[in-house]
């Protein structure tokens, strides 16, 4: 169960002074209570130590967005789970409106009887209100950051679906205690990675200089043959290990085309809203199928039934694409473009990740933030396992 909190307070200051304030996240101890400290570990990345309804926590959240004078948002992506984002607007020549959403998942008795009386709710009250007094005392901010975050993902207000990767960092996915906690490590590292280098992407091309749909259409091929190789295999091992390799490259093919064609796709193609949506619906019974898959062995006999059914998906798959949506990219997008495109998929199938994980988000915005995160522990994974993924 999750708990929302919206809570707004108006301070006499003008929005510049309120938001270049709140950018200095190290300073958040003089004025929360109950945050012990907050380290910034690049421009997206914190690191909080906090006590929640007399608990100590510790939690690193990714800023998702951040837009100078109108905005900053969040989402934890490891320990304690929450997201939200804080909003400035003028009220006034000098004053501004500041309203914070915050959507959190209490845990243990503790922080559940602490939620029944909205505990959390009335600190983020006193923490506006000790904002309020901090920076009208003041008159002036005690540092700014004035960069932009993320500002083209349109994240509006992020929920706990986008907090996703926080749940279950305790080594539940299979994982021992020291490789789980050696994966979540890894993922607040990538996740910075992945958004700091989304800021400056827009210029990126492939070096061939191909366009998006030779990258998409070779994917295509290659997953077509790696099912015609299982099929005439018959050893257990081997069709295992080529299974493996193709579950890992339909996975990133999937993550690259939601991060970046699938949003081109609906800019730019007359139907592109009911062909994306369709395309995603694909992509989930393919993640379904995949995982189903990943728990069989090569001489299992449902092995070849669950290939069959993949094999049908991906062809209406692959037919719905190459028939129609990439001839459609072609002629609405300009070449430039489509090369740029493709410079960002193959970037994106680096970092994706390597395993089905039906349950995640299909969306572009979990994929940019979590998705490096999730790879990471993914390869983690594949490497203790000795699993197969290219």
């Amino acid at each position: 169960m999750t708990t929302k909190v919206e809570k707004s307070i108006e301070v006499r200051v003008p929005v510049r002074t309120a938001y270049n304030q709140w950018t200095q996240f190290e300073e958040f101890p003089q004025f929360m209570g109950g945050v012990n400290e907050v380290t910034q570990v690049d421009d997206t990345t914190l690191h909080w130590v906090a006590e929640i309804a007399g608990v100590r926590r510790e939690w690193d959240a990714a800023i998702l967005e951040q837009v100078p004078d109108e905005k900053v948002s969040w989402a934890a992506i490891a320990g304690a789970t929450n997201a939200g984002a804080v909003y400035f607007a003028p009220s006034g020549p000098d004053n501004t409106l500041v309203t914070l959403h915050l959507e959190y998942e209490p845990e243990g008795l503790v922080e559940k009887a602490g939620d029944a009386l909205s505990i959390v709710e009335r600190q983020a009250q006193s923490d506006l209100e000790r904002f309020k007094t901090f920076i009208e005392a003041r008159g002036t901010e005690t540092g700014a950051w004035r960069g932009d975050v993320g500002s083209d993902l349109g994240t509006g207000t992020p929920g706990i679906e986008d907090a996703v990767l926080s749940e279950g960092d305790s080594g539940k996915a299979g994982l021992s205690p020291k490789a789980a906690a050696a994966g979540v490590a890894a993922v607040a590292v990538g996740a910075a990675a992945v958004a700091a280098a989304s800021k400056g992407s827009s210029t990126e091309a492939s070096p061939t200089d191909q366009d998006v749909v030779d990258v998409l259409t070779t994917d295509h091929r290659e997953a077509t043959a790696l099912i015609a190789d299982i099929r005439t295999t018959t050893g257990a091992e081997q069709r295992r290990d080529l299974a493996d390799t193709l579950i890992a490259e339909l996975v990133r093919h999937s993550v690259a085309e939601e991060m970046y064609v699938y949003p081109a796709m609906r800019k730019h193609l007359p139907n592109g809203e009911s062909a994306v949506e369709h395309d995603i619906e694909e992509h989930k019974e393919l993640e379904t199928l995949m995982k189903e898959l990943e728990g069989l062995g090569g001489d299992d006999p449902a092995f070849l039934d669950v290939i069959g059914r993949l094999e049908a998906v991906l062809a209406d798959h692959v037919s719905d694409e190459e028939g129609t949506q990439f001839p459609n990219m072609r002629a609405s997008l300009p070449r430039e473009e489509l090369v740029q495109l493709a410079g960002k998929v193959e970037s994106a199938k680096k970092l994706a990740p390597t395993r089905p994980h039906p349950a995640s988000p299909n969306s572009q915005l979990f994929h940019k933030v979590a998705g490096p995160g999730v790879g990471l522990v993914d390869r983690l994974r594949d490497r203790l396992s000795g699993r197969t993924t290219s």
